[in-house]
């Protein structure tokens, strides 16, 4: 009896760990999360079924601002994002879709001169928090 209870409550604690995140709220502005003064990144994403696409715009800091396309897929709550940037630069980024209001992942960047840095964390929250209180 007292395994029967211990598989009976692991199996609904695993079944809390599923994602209840509707993929459609990947749809609006999204903004980098803790940038340097002068420079970040901004998307407006949308979704049909599970492609994602959107423009952006990015700045770095002191070399000015310029604009980005982002594709993609959502499948639940994972994300997978490419991000072209008007300079030649390419960033995918692998995350998940934690709420309605954030998006949180790592990023590779390929740099025109086929340079490819570490991945490192990147973080957006939702632009338009407001709407969807």
């Amino acid at each position: 009896m007292r395994l029967v209870m211990s598989v009976l409550v692991l199996a609904v604690a695993a079944s809390g760990c599923s994602s209840s995140v509707d993929p459609q709220l990947i749809d609006g502005m999204w903004s980098q999360d803790f940038v340097v003064a002068g420079s970040g990144q901004d998307m407006t994403l949308s979704v049909s079924g599970s492609n994602v696409s959107g423009t952006g715009s990015w700045c770095g800091e002191a070399i000015g601002c310029a604009t980005t396309t982002v594709t993609g897929t959502i499948i639940e709550n994972r994300v997978h994002l490419v991000t072209a940037f008007s300079n030649g630069t390419v960033q995918t980024f692998d995350g998940h879709l934690v709420s309605a209001n954030s998006l949180t992942g790592s990023t590779v960047e390929h740099s025109p001169g086929g340079t490819l840095r570490l991945p490192y964390a990147q973080n957006f929250h939702r632009v338009d928090v407001v709407a969807l209180m």
